[in-house]
C-alpha cells in the first residue's frame, strides 16, 4: 500500500496518529454498479437500483448535504462481511473519505483501514460515522470520561486527597470545554481549599490552580453574561 501521489493536497489535513494525513492508495476501485458490490453510504454513492429501492420502501429520495465530504478514488479496501455487525446490507468495500470536522472545521481522512477496524474489530454498527477529526474525537472522549468521573466522585461522602484533586481537575476540564458554566469555578476553588496543608505544594495542585486562574481571567475579559 502506498500513500497518495499528491500529498501536498493534504498538507493541511489533520493527521491521524496511525494512518497519517494523505489517503492510502490501493489501486482498487470496485464497480459500484455490480450487484455484488455494496459501498458504505459514507461514499455518497448510490446506484439507480438502490435509489429506486429506497424510494419504493420509504418514499424518500436521498439527498446528501453539501458538507465537503468526498470519496477518494483508488483507495478501496475489501471488507470481511462475516465480521460486521449484522445489517440490512453488508458492506463489501470501504473507501478513504475526505471530510470536514464538525468541531474544528479542518479537513481529515476517515481511512478505509480505520473503517475496517471500526466495523470489524470494534464491532461498531455500519450506521456509525466519523464526524470529528481524531483530536476532536479524543477531546470528546476525554470530556465524557471527565463528566462520568465527576459524577461518580460527587457521590463519595469522604473523598481522599487524590479523589478531591481528581474531582477538581474534572470539574475544571468541563468548564474549559463549556460543558459546565463559569460559575462552577467557585466549586473548583472550594475543592482546592479542602486539600491538606501539607499537600498544597503538590505539582498537580499548582497546575490546576494555574488553569483555574486562566479560566477566571478569560471570563473577566468577556464580562458578565
Amino acid at each position: 500500500m502506498k500513500r497518495h501521489r499528491c500529498p501536498e493536497r493534504y498538507a493541511e489535513h489533520v493527521e491521524h496518529p496511525r494512518y497519517g494525513k494523505a489517503p492510502h492508495v490501493t489501486g482498487v476501485d470496485p464497480n459500484p454498479d455490480d450487484p455484488a458490490v455494496h459501498l458504505h453510504w459514507n461514499t455518497r454513492y448510490l446506484t439507480e437500483a438502490q435509489l429506486r429501492r429506497i424510494e419504493r420502501t420509504t418514499g424518500w429520495h436521498p439527498v446528501f448535504p453539501n458538507d465537503g465530504t468526498r470519496m477518494v478514488p483508488g483507495t478501496a479496501v475489501a471488507a470481511d462481511v462475516s465480521r460486521q455487525t449484522p445489517a440490512t446490507v453488508a458492506i463489501t468495500h470501504y473507501y478513504d473519505i475526505d471530510k470536514v470536522c464538525r468541531d474544528c472545521r479542518r479537513r481529515f481522512i476517515f481511512f478505509a483501514q480505520e473503517q475496517k477496524h471500526w466495523y470489524e474489530d470494534l464491532g461498531f454498527p455500519l450506521e456509525a460515522d466519523a464526524v470529528r477529526c481524531p483530536p476532536c474525537r479524543k477531546r470528546m472522549q476525554d470530556i465524557g470520561r471527565a463528566r462520568k468521573r465527576y459524577e461518580q466522585l460527587s457521590h463519595v461522602a469522604s473523598r481522599s486527597f487524590e479523589e478531591t484533586l481528581e474531582m477538581a481537575g474534572s470539574c475544571l476540564m468541563l468548564i474549559e470545554a463549556a460543558v459546565f458554566h463559569q460559575r462552577q469555578t467557585e466549586h473548583v476553588r472550594t475543592l482546592l481549599k479542602r486539600v491538606p496543608e501539607e499537600a498544597k505544594g503538590d505539582r498537580r495542585v499548582a497546575e490546576i490552580t494555574a488553569r483555574l486562574m486562566t479560566v477566571e481571567a478569560e471570563a473577566r475579559k468577556r464580562g458578565p453574561k
